[in-house]
Formats: C-alpha cells, structure tokens, sequence
C-alpha cells in the first residue's frame, strides 16, 4: 500500500511517498481503507523536528482519517466491513490502510462527506471545548478562516455569542462571514483592534481564541475587555507571545492554554453537538482537499496560511 512519511526531519521535501506493507487487524482492531486524512499543524512540527517527544524514523504522520472498513479483527462484533467510519489514531493516517480499535471508530452519517468529516476529529472537538472553557458573552476569533476557527465561529454562534472574526488578509473575510460572524476584521490593516472595541461598545471581548500567536496575539490582548480570558490554542506564527504583566493584573485578565487531547473521553459529547448542529444545518464544513500526491504542497500551504478550513488528504 501507498503512504507517506519522513526518514529525516526538514522541510516539506522530506515528505515521500512510499510502499508499506498492508496492516493486519489484530483482535479487537479493524482494518479501514482510507479515503481522506486530515492535514493538522502538529504534522507540521513533527516534520520539522520540533514534536515534543521524539518520534521513531521513518515516521508516517496523520491522525485523522474517514473511509470504510476493510476487514475485521478477532471478535469485532460491533462493525461492519463496508462500512463508512471515521477515527483517530496516535499516528500513521498518511496512508492508504490504517488499523484502529474497534471501539474507537465513530460510524459516518450518509450526509457526511469523507473529508468533511475529518473536521469532526480533532478541530470540531477543539471548537467545543474552546468555547467550554467559560461562559463567554462575546469572544474574538483569531485565524477565523481557518479549520478550528470556522468551526469556533458556527458553534459559537449556535450557542447564541457574539462573534468577531479576525482573519489575517482581506481576502479570508468572506470566509469568516459566510460561517455567520458578526463582525470580520482583518488583522493586516492597522486599527483592527479598535475595530474590535468599536464592534463591543469599547467593552472588549470576553474572551479570545488564539491559535496564531506572536505580534497579533498581543495585539489580541488589547482587544480583550476586564475580567476576559484569553485562551491560547496554538502559534501558527511561530513566533512567542509577550504578555504585558501590567494590563493582566489592571483588567484582571487571565492567559491559559487549551488542547482537546486532554479531553479525550469527552470526544464523543463533542462529536455529537457538532452532528446535532450538522444535521440541523446550523454547521457547515468547508475543506480544502489536495490528492495524496500532493501532500507536500498541502503542507506548505497550510503552513503559510494560504489555506481556508480543514485541509484534507485525499486517497
């Protein structure tokens, strides 16, 4: 079978595509053919070396996949093959055949498309937990273009908050504003902060979501009102966040961290809001799809925020 991996960290030219054996499920396992992977930051970091545990080379990446089982392993009782499903897995979804536990596997709606559903996975969890966070009146989106933060702007709105939306080019704003925001901004042009506060009555948001990071992510800060929270879930900049200790004890502010993977035995109440909404159709998924061929340029896209919603390997 076809899969892609890197036998050494760097940019995106480490990346191959290669011939792997087929995976057998072992007991309790199920062997899925994959139609879609999901293409995530994290991806990113562990290609260029910067994973927070070292990874055993040649190491093929991807946590997200959807397509349909392929074969079962000893005792599966509870899936089908043939059947449509999406998983996570702790690594290996660059390929064209992933094993993953039975009791892992979450079955696709017939409405749900293969890649959108790879938005389902990790972001869509995100989006919700983000938000679970606290009871924010109103909340400011950074990279609102973006997988988690298209989703982050839907689900936000489906709870009734208001949304600011904050994209990094004029081009990205019809994105956030078809996802339902109340206000798009652009953090290209000089006073979008103001702009921020002009749109909560000079209040300042409750709370930010931060997956960029760096000089707009302090810029973020000044666009956060008394009391707010503003909850870090990734640097997409690459670059440190400096904090003003100052503003942080004045307006009683607070600057935490978030990943959904310490949730993990909540994915499913997660999931399940999200298919509510989806099936509602109060939610909608864009992707953005490239062929398993092209993985190198999906890479490099997303990595320069070129790219609007969940970003999507197709097999």
């Amino acid at each position: 079978m076809k899969a892609v991996h890197f036998a050494e960290y760097g940019d995106t030219s480490v990346l191959q595509l290669v011939d792997y054996p087929l995976p057998r499920p072992g007991a309790g396992d199920v062997l899925i053919q994959v139609a879609a992977a999901g293409v995530n930051y994290a991806d990113i970091w562990q290609r260029k070396g910067a994973s927070p545990h070292p990874l055993p080379l040649p190491y093929v990446p991807g946590y997200e996949v959807a397509g349909t089982i392929a074969a079962l392993g000893d005792g599966v009782t509870t899936a089908a093959v043939g059947q449509r499903v999406m998983a996570m897995l702790p690594s290996g979804g660059y390929a064209a055949y992933v094993v993953a536990p039975a009791a892992q596997v979450i079955p696709l709606p017939a409405e749900l498309g293969y890649a959108q559903a790879t938005a389902l996975l990790a972001q869509g969890p995100t989006a919700v937990g983000l938000l679970n966070t606290g009871p924010y009146a109103s909340v400011l989106v950074l990279a609102a273009a973006g997988g988690v933060g298209s989703l982050l702007v839907q689900v936000a709105k489906n709870r009734g908050q208001q949304v600011v939306a904050a994209v990094g080019s004029e081009a990205k704003k019809a994105a956030a504003q078809a996802s339902g925001a109340d206000v798009v901004v652009s953090y290209a042009a000089a006073d979008w902060v103001q702009q921020v506060r002009a749109a909560t009555a000079g209040q300042g948001v409750a709370a930010v979501f931060d997956a960029v990071g760096g000089h707009v992510g302090e810029q973020a800060l000044q666009a956060l009102g008394a009391g707010g929270t503003s909850v870090v879930y990734g640097a997409a900049s690459g670059e440190p966040t400096r904090l003003d200790a100052q503003q942080l004890i004045g307006q009683r502010q607070a600057v935490r961290g978030y990943t959904v993977f310490a949730e993990l035995a909540r994915f499913g109440e997660y999931t399940d809001e999200l298919l509510g909404y989806f099936r509602a159709g109060q939610l909608h998924l864009p992707v953005q799809t490239y062929p398993m061929t092209a993985v190198q340029t999906a890479q490099r896209d997303l990595e320069a925020r070129r790219t609007q919603g969940k970003v999507v390997l197709l097999f």
